[in-house]
């Protein structure tokens, strides 16, 4: 995670280098910054203090040293030649960055255009974002040399209704009094404490919307009559929802979108209006300042979508030079909404979205079945203490003690099945994950009542999908969470294992045919027996795909040819004694095979590898900057780092491939850190997904559970949620719950074509 002196550094460099982000910047400096909320409030003060003009951004550069390149033009070269009203919509046209502005901020893109005529900037103002498009502003400018009061352009905007193919995200706000109308003036604030209505409408561009980035929902490859569920959530504190929190809306078979199950029915509003736009009341704050609202949408409880709305209050709403309302989608599943890949993803019992809210806490968002919705805040040092718990208790049972990995600690499981031990780890880890379980749920479901209906139907084994924005550089343990009735604080003696589990560990047949793990344990509700189905990694598939806005759609499925091929990257550290029949035995597999066995060896298979899995067998580390390596080859090699990715330029288009690193006797890497690693891969290099752990692994980990991971997911087609709940199982079989460490940074369904 970059931390504030670097985010700083990035911000002043790029207002050194981007015209169109420097205007917005001076026009409203808190909300660009509140798009880094990785920035310390001291660092975003001074910038905003600092920083107002030209002259001294060149000022704040040279005190950071950063190089003060010559002043950026607004327009792109090949239109300064032109009119300024024709290089404004040339630059709209073929720069997404500046064009994104627009739609945030209009009066900051206009500001990149100083000489830019009123009458002009009216026309555009007035046309692009209606039904003309820039192609007709483009075409019209391009003959007309002087600056006139032009006639209206002949629409060639979107087509009626049952013939798009594209539905835009429309949102805003209306007045209570007059919910029909949406509140246009961007640049005027809300009326502090006063009920409104927040609307959303999916389907052409609408007047009055806060559609500023012309968020597409593409619905075309959707199935026929598919149903989307739009659910808000606020932030505590700011905008108050006071009505219904979930709607419906459902793809007529004419390619039409319309609301099939309503939130709030607002006084004199026409049917045909409430046919087509969901209305949710809401109370704005009684101070002044910004407040937010998280709009989800939802196809079979898999999140798809997120928009982040963003209002100021004023007890005195007036006019300012600048947005005052704005939307961002900050989350994107997929950018094409494949009606086959999302119907493969299957529906999910749980999907719940992690985002740092900005203020040292983070929101969790939560949709599951039975129509079961609501979100929760924690504070950093509620969800550190949360997972300090679950990787103490996964430490302990690995290396006999809570504290961190240091060289030298001894593998506790390496002989034959030790019942004793395993029920001891068991309680060890059932403890520590009901613990982080039960300070998750109740916040989760914010009524007491429900909390015990939430952990009924989770019973069953089901997917879960646990989405990372972005810039939330945070990990939940989910495989760790322990949701079955459990009573903490007797002693350890009180305790058994489920007696059903145990017969199974016995049994020649798979745990999976086990009555526990099929959600039907006969212990369960006994409050002192310990199942390990309790566990949600044991019992569920789960998946924490991340959200890169610059990275290709999250895939379902790998292709490529046939047999399956594995690059291999190994360190040759000779600790590793177990590497050599490790490699034996996956090649025994029948898998294609192409190896690495040095830092630079690796780059170069990377950059042509059409493999399907890539995986890493090696040491990994932090920089004396504090950012992950992987050791590769001899242990005083060069670092394989993610800088490296971009260097090489290794991007997968043809086979884009799952990333394996199994990073045995690793030091200080947490999650967190290594989540530097699986942005890169996803988003430098378009990887379908990483694999990692939640602490140091030892050889006999990682051997045992690639294997078995990797076999049924290239051999047996299994998603790879089921792989590696089924690798994890197939540890368990033989004695060690250590599966557990492994987490899937991927969609569950994702599998090989």
């Amino acid at each position: 995670m970059a931390d504030s002196t670097q985010i700083r550094a990035e911000i002043v460099t790029r207002l050194l280098n981007d015209a169109a982000f420097l205007a917005r910047f001076l026009a409203d400096p808190d909300g660009v910054l509140a798009e880094f909320p990785g920035l310390d409030k001291f660092d975003g003060r001074y910038l905003k203090d600092k920083i107002t003009d030209w002259a001294s951004l060149t000022a704040v550069a040279q005190r950071f040293g950063i190089v003060v390149p010559e002043r950026p033009s607004a327009a792109p070269e090949s239109a300064k030649e032109n009119p300024p009203r024709l290089q404004m919509v040339l630059h709209l046209r073929d720069d997404d960055a500046f064009r994104d502005l627009y739609w945030r901020d209009a009066a900051a893109a206009f500001a990149a255009y100083p000489s830019l005529p009123e009458e002009d900037a009216a026309y555009i103002r007035e046309r692009f974002g209606g039904e003309t498009t820039l192609q007709s502003l483009i075409d019209r400018f391009q003959t007309t040399v002087q600056s006139v009061d032009l006639p209206a352009p002949e629409s060639k905007g979107v087509e009626p209704d049952d013939e798009l193919s594209m539905r835009y995200v429309n949102t805003g706000f209306a007045r209570s009094t007059s919910p029909a109308e949406p509140i246009t003036h961007y640049n005027t604030p809300l009326t502090a404490a006063k009920p409104h209505y927040f609307w959303l409408e999916i389907g052409k561009l609408v007047a009055g919307g806060l559609a500023q980035e012309a968020i597409a929902l593409p619905t075309d490859k959707l199935p026929p009559e598919a149903r989307l569920k739009i659910a808000l959530f606020d932030f505590d504190g700011e905008i108050e929802l006071t009505g219904a929190e979930v709607g419906e809306v459902q793809l007529a078979p004419t390619g039409a979108i319309r609301v099939t199950r309503r939130a709030d029915e607002p006084a004199g509003v026409s049917s045909d209006l409430l046919d087509r736009r969901l209305f949710f009341a809401v109370q704005t704050m009684d101070r002044e300042g910004y407040g937010r609202l998280r709009c989800n949408i939802y196809f079979q409880n898999t999140l798809v979508q997120s928009h982040l709305i963003v209002a100021r209050m004023s007890a005195v709403p007036t006019e300012r030079p600048y947005r005052m309302l704005w939307h961002v989608s900050d989350y994107t599943l997929s950018k094409s909404l494949d009606s086959e890949q999302l119907t493969a993803m299957g529906e999910n019992s749980l999907s719940i979205m992690v985002n740092d809210n900005g203020n040292g806490t983070h929101g969790f968002r939560f949709v599951g079945g039975q129509e079961y919705k609501n979100d929760a805040t924690l504070g950093e040092g509620a969800i550190t203490q949360l997972q300090k718990w679950v990787r103490g208790a996964l430490s302990k049972a690995a290396w006999g003690d809570d504290e961190e990995y240091k060289p030298g600690k001894k593998y506790q499981y390496g002989g034959p099945l030790d019942l004793k031990k395993l029920q001891a780890d068991l309680l060890s880890m059932a403890i520590n994950g009901y613990r982080a379980f039960d300070a998750l749920i109740g916040p989760l479901v914010g009524d007491a009542d429900k909390v015990w209906d939430v952990m009924d139907w989770m019973v069953k084994p089901g997917q879960v999908q646990i989405a990372t924005k972005e810039a939330a550089q945070l990990v939940i343990p989910a495989a760790m969470f322990y949701d079955y009735p459990f009573l903490d604080g007797n002693a350890p003696g009180d305790y058994s294992l489920c007696p059903e589990f145990v017969a199974a560990l016995k049994s020649a047949k798979p745990l999976e045919e086990c009555a526990c793990f099929q959600g039907s344990c006969p212990s369960y509700g006994q409050e002192l027996v310990v199942c390990p189905s309790g566990f949600w990694g044991f019992r569920h598939y789960l998946g924490l795909p991340m959200s890169v806005k610059s990275a290709p759609d999250a895939p379902l499925k790998i292709g490529g040819g046939s047999p399956p091929r594995l690059a291999v990257s190994v360190s040759t550290d000779k600790n590793f004694v177990e590497r050599p029949s490790h490699e034996q035995r996956l090649q025994q597999m029948g898998v294609g095979w192409e190896y690495a066995d040095s830092r630079d060896e690796a780059l170069d298979m990377l950059k042509a590898t059409e493999s399907q899995i890539v995986y890493f067998y090696c040491h990994g580390g932090l920089t004396d900057k504090g950012f992950p390596y992987l050791s590769l080859g001899s242990t005083d090699s060069d670092w394989f780092t993610r800088g490296n990715l971009r260097a090489r330029r290794i991007r997968w288009q043809k086979v884009r491939p799952l990333v394996f690193i199994n990073g045995c006797h690793t030091t200080q890497i947490t999650p967190e850190r290594a989540l530097d690693f699986v942005s890169g891969f996803v988003e430098t290099s378009g990887a379908a997904g990483v694999i990692g752990t939640e602490i140091t692994i030892f050889e006999p980990i990682a051997t045992q559970f690639a294997e078995e991971c990797l076999r049924r997911f290239l051999f047996e087609k299994q998603t790879l949620g089921e792989a590696v709940r089924g690798a994890r199982l197939h540890m368990l079989k033989n004695g060690n719950p250590l599966g557990l460490v492994y987490i899937p940074y991927a969609l569950p369904a994702l599998k090989l074509a």
